[in-house]
């Protein structure tokens, strides 16, 4: 039952972007304040409902099908015995999954220069219940995909402007949908809201221009889906060819970077008017013995980038990757890294950073004031290091992920131990702690002194 997330080394990338699972913030326009609907809720909700209707009413349409069985079959015109009838068709290519997740997170703010008394407002508890489902339709030349989502959310302050206070709020969004369509096999168009993700890299994607998180901070915690136009040649099983059109932010300019329990400085969010639509050409290899993939990108601001990384298997249990970017102004990022498979089970990864677009060795206030990054970064300094090493195989139903990351720029450090347990086929138990270590000048000693995040979620 276990959703492995994708580590480096254990898999050649995805063409078309790695799903992963992890429950929002609070702002969204899908909302629900104490179960009294507002007007922005009835705005959102119609929202959803219109993008709904963008990607096609056909699931619904699909479960009443499949309810109607052999009734609808056998109303319909018979056409040979191989072929399939109509509700047998549907029902093949319908797939459903619910996740009830609900989880805690409990984290203590640091007192800095950056965030003095919590000027930034981050609570001290969190209680989350999140519930998921994922519908999915192949039919023929189509596929219809809807990932809606609800949280109830309540949050206490224990410093700070909020001082004793507690909020309890709860919503409902949409954090995926799609419609493609195949016209042949080697193509397929796409339209609606993903997560795309790529790359080797461990701490960041410096090759994604739509966002660098690839959530691989909180596995439980999804990275916000953003809106797209896609199309994907498959020439042949070596290469692939995609261009790319971000029209809109999506989910990103509604969620909270402290919900991670890893907050990043900065807001953490995309408003619409910051947004820029981002247009792009992706081209992916993929041979016997390793992958690579270049990607250009043009923003409307007028800004040029070519992002580009690469895998090689060395041995059966050696992989050597990079991945980096060029931007036209002449700034450049990079990152090297190798894992190691151990006969025992562990996969031991180490990994550099260097992005000249960060910020140097001033203090963060510096940073922030003189403009040096850009506030939903999930890294703001120039050059990183990071030991992590995980195992999935050696303690039954157990895995673990332990990783050290170290700024080389001020010395601070984050630790970060990820645990995920399958209780039973159904329930399976998480946890990811964070301990944050650096001057309040630093990173790392900015915002947090630790977190910790619980949770437990059932799936049917």
């Amino acid at each position: 039952m276990r959703e492995t997330p994708r580590m480096a080394g254990s898999a050649l990338p995805l063409q078309y972007g790695a799903l992963h699972t992890y429950p929002f913030g609070l702002n969204n326009p899908f909302r629900v304040v104490n179960a009294v609907w507002t007007t922005s809720d009835i705005t959102g909700m119609e929202e959803m409902a219109r993008m709904a209707h963008r990607l096609g009413l056909v699931l619904p349409l699909a479960g009443m099908a499949i309810q109607a069985g052999v009734v609808g079959a056998a109303e319909l015109p018979e056409l040979g015995e191989e072929r399939m009838s109509l509700a047998d068709e549907l029902a093949s290519g319908f797939y459903s999954r619910v996740n009830l997740m609900a989880y805690t997170l409990v984290q203590e703010t640091e007192d800095s220069t950056l965030n003095p008394d919590n000027a930034a407002e981050i609570p001290r508890y969190q209680w989350v219940l999140n519930p998921r489902a994922d519908l999915n339709l192949n039919f023929r030349n189509w596929e219809f995909a809807l990932k809606p989502r609800a949280e109830a959310i309540w949050e206490k302050w224990e410093d700070g402007p909020r001082d004793g206070d507690d909020q309890d709020s709860s919503e409902l969004f949409l954090t995926e949908g799609w419609v493609r369509y195949r016209p042949f096999d080697e193509l397929t168009l796409s339209y609606g809201r993903e997560n795309l993700q790529w790359g080797p890299s461990v701490i960041l994607s410096l090759s994604n221009p739509f966002t660098r998180d690839n959530g691989r901070n909180n596995p439980r915690v999804e990275v916000p889906g953003l809106d797209y136009y896609r199309a994907i040649w498959i020439p042949n099983e070596n290469w692939t060819l995609s261009t790319i059109y971000n029209y809109g932010p999506g989910r990103s300019d509604d969620v909270e970077g402290y919900m991670t329990g890893q907050p990043s400085v900065g807001t953490g969010r995309l408003s619409d008017e910051e947004f820029e639509k981002i247009y792009a050409v992706k081209l992916d290899y993929t041979g016997s013995s390793g992958y690579a993939s270049i990607i250009h990108s043009y923003r409307e601001s007028d800004q040029h980038q070519t992002g580009f990384f690469a895998g090689w298997n060395a041995s059966d249990a050696l992989l050597l990757y990079t991945e980096g970017n060029v931007k036209h102004e002449g700034k450049t990022g990079y990152q090297f890294g190798a894992s190691y498979t151990l006969e025992i089970g562990p996969t031991v990864n180490v990994e550099y950073l260097r992005d000249n677009n960060g910020c140097d060795d001033e203090p963060m206030i510096g940073c922030v004031l003189t403009g040096q990054f850009e506030g939903r970064n999930v890294l703001h300094r120039q050059s990183y290091a990071m030991v992590q090493v995980t195992d999935n195989t050696s303690i039954p139903d157990l895995e673990y992920n332990i990783r050290y990351l170290r700024n080389l720029d001020d010395e601070s450090q984050r630790f970060t131990g990820i645990l995920e347990y399958d209780l039973t086929n159904h329930v399976q138990a998480y946890f990811t702690g964070n301990i944050f270590t650096g001057g309040d000048d630093d990173e790392f000693g900015t915002l947090l002194r630790y977190s910790v995040f619980t949770g437990v979620s059932y799936t049917f």
